[in-house]
């Protein structure tokens, strides 16, 4: 009889010990992908302030959130190349840069910034963006099937503990310090 006792106690601990480095695990993982999800939105933030400064027009940081009608970017402004890199595609009030570097080690990451919070990020846009980005590729495949809905859970799961919070157009960190410089 004691001798299955001990063997349950094993056991037990040795599920408790397993949970403990899947909860390190994961801890880990969220803080990684919160950690691109800061690099993802100062991209947008510089690419947005580059593309402003390269068309001669007022910058991102300089605008009132939300105005009455589109004023920060012509619509005429698409397709334009910055600094040989970035492709800008403008459309709306969000813009595209496409990453055209043929040597730059984040060729082909796409970053879908909405130019009147750099800070906001679409659910499907940061997907996309692990999709796409090198520095995200050990993430990537948690999001292989489904996707959309399991970054969908996961940003839930992150407005749920604080880390984010929900706006009008998408998410943002609550704790935005980490993003301006």
């Amino acid at each position: 009889m004691r001798h299955k006792e001990i063997d349950q106690t094993f056991t037990h601990l040795q599920i408790s010990a397993e949970k403990d480095r899947e909860l390190e695990y994961s801890c880990a993982r969220d803080m990684a992908i919160l950690n691109l999800w800061d690099e993802y939105t100062l991209s947008a933030q510089r690419l947005c302030e580059r593309m402003a400064t390269v068309t001669h027009q007022i910058r991102p940081s300089e605008y009132d959130p939300f105005p009455t009608q589109f004023e920060w970017l012509e619509q005429g402004e698409t397709d334009l190349i910055i600094d040989r890199i970035w492709s800008a595609d403008l459309h709306g009030d969000h813009c595209l840069f496409v990453n055209i570097g043929e040597h730059h080690p984040e060729r082909h990451t796409l970053i879908e910034a909405y130019i009147y919070d750099t800070q906001v990020i679409d659910e499907g846009f940061f997907l996309q963006y692990l999709n796409t980005s090198p520095k995200a590729t050990a993430y990537a495949p948690l999001f292989r099937k489904n996707g959309y809905a399991t970054m969908c859970e996961l940003l839930d799961r992150y407005v749920m503990e604080g880390k984010l919070k929900r706006s009008p157009f998408g998410f943002k960190r609550t704790d935005t310090s980490v993003n301006n410089e």
